[in-house]
């Protein structure tokens, strides 16, 4: 955990790691590819999503809980953006969807603070939040009897040459002449050997905005995160933030049967603030 500009900054190493080998010509194993878009042949935009906590409260007594409702609200949203790019209303812009959580996890006041100009949009950021309720009973460290939130959903947000997001086979950032396939037993995982915190974007931080990155990477041979895209991507300028910091990351890398190989592994960057 580092300080930071009065920030809080958690990183999620290897947080439900998934490993990949790389071997050319083998299975392609599609297990890995998120619900927020397209198949990879498709190509893929950047639908963004994250939250502002609106009550007064400290990290010590929500801890984890306001990922776990995004992580809800993202499973509910996802699997909307296929069918959205296809409809007449599919465009670029941005819905912030503004909601209360009870005590007991029921959906208090729901209202949608900032349209996206599209009607088809902001009814899907809505039914996100709507159909992810109940949630989960509020923190017992929580004091307060409800806890409200500001989600934004950004719409085919403009793509960043500095945080490509995968495309390639299995939602990798590779050739079609690399495939990608699970990893079995008899590979030793990659070990984390240093790392860098991230800093905050200044437009994140400007609007006390929250989220979790999920990117893709290759721990080659010789230790270095390679070859890296984003999976599931955050907005406000926390991508770029995060690809910067984790191309620093050094790891020992994977082993099998003793000799070193190039492993395709995921790993999740939390945004949190104080």
């Amino acid at each position: 955990m580092k300080r930071c500009f009065g920030l809080y900054l958690f990183l999620l190493l290897f947080a439900s790691l998934q490993l990949w080998a790389q071997e050319s010509g083998q299975r392609t194993d599609n297990s890995a590819i998120p619900s927020d878009g397209p198949s990879p042949m498709e190509g893929r935009v950047p639908n963004t999503s994250g939250f502002t906590v609106l009550s007064k409260a400290t990290p010590d007594e929500l801890k984890n809980y306001p990922f776990r409702i995004l992580a809800v609200v993202r499973n509910h949203w996802f699997p909307q953006l296929r069918e959205l790019r296809s409809s007449p209303g599919w465009k670029t812009g941005t819905t912030v969807i503004e909601f209360e959580i009870n005590r007991d996890g029921t959906l208090g006041e729901l209202r949608t603070a900032e349209s996206s100009g599209s009607a088809a949009l902001d009814g899907a950021a809505a039914q996100a939040v709507t159909a992810s309720s109940p949630f989960p009973p509020l923190p017992g460290t929580y004091p307060q009897n409800s806890l409200r939130l500001r989600y934004r959903f950004g719409y085919d947000q403009p793509a960043s040459a500095d945080a490509p997001l995968c495309n390639g086979p299995n939602w990798g950032a590779h050739s079609n002449a690399m495939q990608l396939t699970k990893v079995e037993s008899g590979i030793t995982a990659p070990h984390p050997l240093s790392n860098r915190d991230p800093e905050y974007s200044d437009e994140a931080r400007k609007i006390r905005y929250q989220s979790r990155i999920r990117l893709a990477g290759t721990v080659d041979t010789n230790g270095d995160f390679t070859d890296l895209c984003i999976l599931v991507p955050a907005g406000a300028g926390l991508d770029e933030q995060a690809m910067t910091a984790v191309k620093a990351w050094r790891f020992e890398p994977a082993t099998v049967n003793g000799s070193a190989t190039p492993v395709r592994i995921h790993v999740e960057v939390d945004f949190r603030l104080y």
